[in-house]
């Protein structure tokens, strides 16, 4: 099971967020939230030793928007099921659903 950190910025206010994607569901397991939240949600998630495994995932987020290696935000979210129903929303209705209208993660 792939899970990749997502950076998705609102164009309006500028915001980043971020948030875990899954490959097995291909949609968003987390909501998005700011990188500092989500190291939290990391740490708390993953435990401790995942510092040095973050640092360079999230190097790789913040150059291309996506932790993955060789892959493109644009490859890995292209046939989503973030959608009601399992449907494919566009990259802005993703930004919106779970980033801009979400509750935080610790609710």
């Amino acid at each position: 099971m792939a899970r990749y950190i997502v950076k998705l910025t609102d164009p309006k206010s500028n915001v980043d967020y971020f948030l875990e994607w899954s490959t097995i569901v291909d949609a968003p397991v987390t909501y998005g939230m700011s990188e500092i939240e989500f190291r939290e949600y990391y740490r708390e998630y993953y435990g401790t030793s995942s510092d040095a495994i973050l640092n360079g995932r999230l190097d790789r987020v913040n150059l291309t928007g996506i932790s993955a290696v060789g892959g493109t935000l644009n490859e890995v979210t292209r046939n989503n099921r973030a959608g009601e129903n399992e449907t494919n929303i566009s990259l802005q209705e993703i930004l919106e659903n779970y980033c801009i209208n979400h509750a935080s993660w610790r609710q």
